[in-house]
């Protein structure tokens, strides 16, 4: 599965540039991602935590940056993980590029993941979750660039009940991403637009 991403963030290239290089500190932009060892040579160990309803993953693994490319602000890494339950596993190369823009910068990532097990069940679902994901990993990410020193806002913002499809993920207490309230906040956006345009379509003239 191919999924695309990008964000804005209101700072210099350069400065985008040089956060990245701070693995411990994109790592704690991440929802439910902890990094538990730094292996040396660009390599890492990590744990991802996720929760879908009653079930909860632990995904205990390893990345590696495999090409860092500092004049053309470009960072490919591969990584594997699987269940501690062994309850599935996961597959992911990750390439991500930072491009100047009017507003400072964008982060473009683009990645090719392949899962098995029980999340891969979720089909289309991973998709929107993903998607989930991401808002609240960029949106943390443009804080700590553009806001060097404040806390993180993960840290000290309580969670929202889901509303909308660009609300942030909920996080529990231990760090872990809570799937089913991003899947039924999706849900509820794809029935509502649903539910406007079939009421465009009978109403009367």
């Amino acid at each position: 599965m191919k999924l695309q991403h990008q964000t804005d963030v209101a700072a210099r290239p350069d400065d985008v540039w040089a956060f990245l290089q701070d693995t411990a500190g994109v790592v704690e932009c991440m929802p439910g991602a902890e990094l538990v060892d730094d292996l040396g040579d660009d390599r890492y160990e990590g744990v991802l935590r996720v929760a879908i309803g009653p079930l909860k993953m632990n995904y205990a693994g390893r990345a590696s940056v495999v090409e860092r490319d500092a004049a053309a602000r470009r960072i490919v890494l591969d990584a594997t993980g699987r269940d501690k339950r062994g309850s599935g596993s996961v597959v992911a190369h990750v390439a991500l590029r930072v491009e100047p823009v009017e507003s400072g910068s964008r982060i473009d990532v683009v990645s090719d993941i392949d899962l098995t097990g029980r999340i891969a069940s979720l089909g289309r679902g991973i998709r929107d979750v993903s998607n989930q994901m991401f808002v609240s990993f960029a949106g943390e990410l443009g804080n700590r660039i553009e806001h060097p020193g404040r806390p993180a806002a993960a840290a000290t913002a309580t969670p929202a009940a889901p509303v909308t499809l660009l609300e942030p993920p909920t996080k529990s207490t231990g760090g872990e991403i809570k799937v089913l309230p991003l899947i039924w906040a999706v849900t509820r956006e794809r029935l509502a637009n649903f539910l406007e345009r079939l009421s465009t379509k009978i109403r009367p003239n």
